[in-house]
């Protein structure tokens, strides 16, 4: 569809449209224009040159374009001032992405013709620069750009090893839909076997692997649309294979054979071309879901890992205080600074490395910590100071007990997690902080990054190992409302102990990380208060709606491939909608993002709903709509 034509000079990267009258008032910015090489109508099946719209505005001849903007869009008459609709003209500000080939996006080398016409892009234009259908890209969405009435609805899939290993954030504002972002990716990496270790601050994703939501739709407007399975009680025969399969595992609070169907639903997508799971059953999945399919990817390792084990592990835990070896003894030091969130002093700590080696765990610890110190011939102030905080910690690592969460062993819980000898099944180990205090939650971030970071770069352990080495997994980290675990730093006054230590280890893993395939994904509602230093690593980021000055000034400081307009839209993206940049696309794209399968941790709250139900009946009663 034609919506304009070339203007005046133009380079091989750039060009101004001017718009047709019918198409000036719509909302262009960050859509997707092609064009012909010869300057026509684009063909299918032919080279043609793409380009994003990344400014918009009006020009009059009798006005400056702020005016020209406003007379555009207001109907003034009625106040005695008429400007004509004739004078003033739509233009539209495009960046050249490149020339799109059979082989994909190349480089554009030829100049862009005067008079050449724009037009919206087509289906296969949209797939070809945002749809891929390998499993080793996960789909988040569907393009949203201007395209007249047509109904084309093109998925955004996003290069998982991009985003795994060379780190992504995910901002946005409460009520904008992050959580459901992340709980999507999450889950798309869970269904490809990838191990994360989930820093989950307030019970978010607690039920990852409730997939409530598959057989849920919503229209535009919010309807909720039921999608039933075609079989009627999800028994068919691919789940009854599955089902009969001797080493099976599914958990006992939820009836097997919709564990099973769930399992085989997320798998098929991933099988086939990366096909949301809702399509799959509205399309008829008993069709490629067969007792064939399950018996050929249960022979295989990965898919009988995915179809006949539990993919989440749940843990309520706090740091287990210990001596981790020689390797670790500054590291064990280090721990007991950001268990009760006070620093030793440069005399206490030569004290406690000549004597941190002791037996035991936790209290039994601590004990001989305090036994030593008490009768060592030390200087008594080193002394009076020292004993005082190994009784603060004693009391922090009780309380910690009494919240009915588990002290976690870091060396123990590494070969759990990374030791890919054991083949554990589990590929999510979501930690929940919400019973825990911020220094225990900051503790526990900087003692799992610490440790896992330094097991694969002094350690013996190896995604590809040699020699000796022994295999390991890669590793993504998923830090859950960041600004509470790694905060920004507010100069000298800091004195927050556990989060220095653990944006200490966020940042050895945002500079060295991606040489062991090792990375994370930020998460937060306010970007500005995230630790700079981590997040200036991130090559991808997902924007939600931001309305804060100072969060839309910080996201235009780490973000390098938007204009500024574009930026300015993230005040107004409403719910779902959000803004992908960086490596794991191959364009800043604007995308309305999936539902979400897992039923979410924590409900939206409806307090006067919830008070005034008893009303809903009485105005059913009395027939008032």
């Amino acid at each position: 569809m034609k919506i304009g034509s070339v203007y005046d000079q133009t380079t091989t990267t750039e060009f101004v449209a001017m718009l047709r009258p019918e198409y000036d008032g719509e909302k262009l910015l960050f859509s997707y224009v092609e064009l012909a090489l010869d300057g026509g109508t684009p063909q299918a099946g032919k080279e043609r040159i793409v380009a994003r719209i990344i400014s918009v505005y009006k020009e009059n001849p009798l006005l400056s374009r702020d005016q020209a903007g406003v007379s555009a869009s207001m109907n003034l008459e009625d106040l005695g001032i008429n400007f004509s609709r004739r004078f003033t003209y739509g233009w539209a500000r495009c960046s050249v992405l490149g020339t799109l080939t059979d082989r994909g996006l190349d480089i554009n080398r030829r100049g862009i013709a005067p008079n050449a016409e724009v037009h919206t892009p087509s289906e296969e234009t949209l797939r070809k620069l945002f749809f891929h259908p390998s499993p080793s890209y996960v789909p988040l969405g569907s393009v949203d750009t201007f395209g007249g009435d047509r109904e084309i609805e093109v998925p955004v899939t996003l290069n998982a090893d991009q985003l795994a290993t060379k780190h992504f954030c995910i901002f946005g504002m409460t009520g904008s839909g992050k959580t459901t972002t992340a709980a999507k990716l999450i889950e798309e990496f869970m269904a490809r076997g990838h191990r994360m270790i989930l820093f989950d601050s307030h019970d978010d994703y607690e039920n990852l692997e409730l997939f409530t939501q598959l057989f849920k739709e919503y229209t535009r407007n919010g309807k909720r649309i039921d999608i039933q399975c075609p079989v009627g009680n999800r028994a068919c025969n691919a789940v009854q294979y599955l089902l009969h399969c001797p080493d099976a595992i599914f958990r006992e609070n939820r009836p097997k054979n919709e564990q099973a169907c769930e399992r085989l639903l997320r798998t098929a997508s991933v099988m086939y071309k990366n096909e949301p799971a809702r399509k799959i059953v509205k399309e008829g999945c008993k069709h490629i879901i067969t007792a064939d399919f399950v018996r050929q990817l249960v022979a295989t390792e990965t898919g009988s890992s995915l179809l006949k084990k539990n993919a989440v592990q749940s843990l309520r835990v706090f740091p287990e205080l210990k001596y981790y070896g020689d390797k670790f003894a500054d590291f064990s030091i280090v721990l007991l600074q950001a268990f009760q969130g006070e620093s030793f002093s440069s005399a206490q700590r030569r004290v406690l490395r000549r004597i941190i080696k002791q037996e035991g765990t936790g209290e039994a610890f601590i004990a001989r910590l305090h036994d030593k110190i008490s009768k060592s011939r030390l200087n008594p102030v080193i002394r009076d100071a020292l004993l005082p905080k190994l009784e603060g910690i004693k009391a922090v690592y009780q309380d910690a007990k009494d919240s009915n969460a588990n002290p976690l062993d870091f060396e123990l819980f590494f070969k759990q997690v990374a030791d890919r000898s054991l083949c554990l099944p589990e590929s999510v180990f979501r930690l929940s902080l919400s019973d825990l205090s911020s220094n225990l939650r900051k503790a526990l971030v900087y003692g799992i990054v610490t440790y896992f970071f330094r097991s694969f770069k002094f350690g013996e352990y190896s995604v590809r190992p040699k020699g000796k080495e022994k295999p390991a997994h890669s590793i993504l980290f998923i830090l859950e409302e960041a600004r509470s675990l790694i905060p920004r730093s507010f100069g000298i006054d800091d004195n927050d102990v556990a989060g220095t230590q653990a944006k200490r280890a966020m940042r050895e893993l945002a500079y060295e990380g991606r040489k062991f395939s090792l990375g994370f994904g930020i998460i937060s509602q306010k970007p500005s208060t995230v630790d700079p230093e981590v997040v200036s690593q991130a090559n991808t980021f997902i924007l939600h709606q931001l309305k804060s000055p100072e969060d839309q000034e910080y996201v235009r400081t780490i973000t390098e491939s938007m204009s500024r307009e574009e930026l300015d839209m993230i005040k107004n993206l409403g719910t779902g909608r959000a803004i992908v940049a960086g490596v794991a696309v191959q364009s800043p794209v604007l995308l309305n993002v999936y539902p979400r399968y897992s039923e979410e941790g924590i409900q939206e709250p409806t307090p006067l709903k919830d008070a005034l139900s008893p009303l809903e009946a009485v105005r059913k009663q009395l027939g008032i709509e």
